[in-house]
C-alpha cells in the first residue's frame, strides 16, 4: 500500500483544485510592481490576478463600472483562472424603507450595556450554529444580531476587520474583510462574539490575532477612507458600527451621504437568511 501511494504521488505531482466564486467586484487594487493585482469581491474574498494579465484586468475594470456580477474560477490559492458575467437571481436593490430611513440625518446609536462578562457569554452560547459552511461572514453576523434583538431587544454592535493590500500580498491572504457581532460590557468595553471562529467571547486584540499572522495591532478608525487610503501603513483596521450595518458598502454610503442606518432592512435579512442558514 505504501509503494502504491508513492507511485500515485509521482504520477500526479501537481494535483490542484479549483474554486468558483459568484460575486460582484467591490474594488480593484492595481499593483505598481510585479506583484499581482487584487480583485476584492463583494463577498469578502480576494482574487489574485497576474500583473501581466492586462486583458483580463481591462475586462474587470470595464465591467465593474456597470456593476456586473461574475462567476470567477480560481485555483486553490485564489489565483485567477477564468471569469464570465452571469445574471444574479436575487434582487439586492435597496428597498423603499431603506431610502426613506436615509432621510434621517445623524441619528446616534446607543448600544445596550451589559452588566457582566457572563451576560455576554450567555448571549454568545445562544447564537445559532446551523449556518452553511460556505456562508459569508456579513450574512451570519446580520442574522445573529437580528435574532438576539428579536429575542431580548439587545442593541449590539458589529466590528468590521479590514485587511490591507500590504497584508494581503505579504501573506497571500484570501479575505479583505471579516465582520462579526460585538457587545458592550459595563466598565470593560467591547467584547467580540464570533461564533464561527472562537469558542467564547473575546477581547478585540485576542480576536484579531486569530486572523493577523503578524500579531500587529489593528487601529480602530471610524471612516471607510481611513482604511481605504492607508493601505501600506498597517496590516489591518477595525471599524465599529451599529448592528444595522450589513456590508462595507453601508459604511461607504454613510460616509458619503452623512446618514446612519437606523433599522434592519427586510430585503437584506431575507438575503442573509437565504445565503447563510
Amino acid at each position: 500500500m505504501k509503494t502504491f501511494f508513492i507511485l500515485f504521488l509521482m504520477a500526479f505531482p501537481a494535483l490542484s483544485f479549483s474554486r468558483v466564486y459568484h460575486s460582484a467586484i467591490h474594488t480593484i487594487d492595481e499593483s505598481i510592481d510585479d506583484s499581482p493585482h487584487l480583485l476584492l469581491l463583494d463577498n469578502g474574498s480576494v482574487i489574485f490576478l497576474k500583473n501581466e494579465n492586462k486583458e483580463d484586468l481591462d475586462f474587470f475594470k470595464e465591467s465593474k463600472s456597470s456593476s456586473s456580477y461574475f462567476e470567477i474560477t480560481t485555483d486553490d490559492e485564489n489565483n485567477f483562472i477564468s471569469a464570465r458575467s452571469v445574471t444574479h437571481s436575487v434582487n439586492l436593490e435597496n428597498s423603499i424603507s431603506q431610502r426613506n430611513q436615509e432621510k434621517e440625518l445623524n441619528l446616534s446609536f446607543e448600544p445596550t450595556i451589559l452588566n457582566s462578562l457572563s451576560d455576554a457569554s450567555v448571549i454568545f452560547r445562544k447564537m445559532r450554529r446551523d449556518y452553511q459552511y460556505e456562508s459569508q461572514c456579513y450574512n451570519r453576523a446580520h442574522i445573529w444580531t437580528w435574532e438576539e434583538f428579536n429575542r431580548s431587544s439587545l442593541k449590539s454592535k458589529k466590528y468590521f476587520l479590514f485587511f490591507t493590500s500590504r497584508y494581503i500580498r505579504a501573506y497571500r491572504y484570501h479575505w479583505w474583510f471579516h465582520v462579526t457581532p460585538a457587545v458592550s460590557v459595563n466598565g470593560l468595553g467591547d467584547r467580540i462574539l464570533d461564533r464561527r471562529y472562537t469558542t467564547d467571547i473575546k477581547m478585540i486584540k485576542d480576536w484579531t490575532d486569530k486572523f493577523i499572522y503578524s500579531k500587529r495591532r489593528c487601529p480602530i478608525v471610524f471612516k471607510y477612507n481611513d482604511y481605504r487610503y492607508n493601505q501600506e501603513l498597517e496590516h489591518c483596521y477595525l471599524i465599529p458600527v451599529s448592528m444595522y450595518f450589513w456590508q462595507p458598502r453601508d459604511i461607504e454610503r454613510r460616509d458619503r451621504l452623512g446618514v446612519e442606518k437606523t433599522s434592519f432592512i427586510r430585503s437584506e435579512l431575507n438575503y442573509a437568511y437565504w445565503e447563510a442558514f
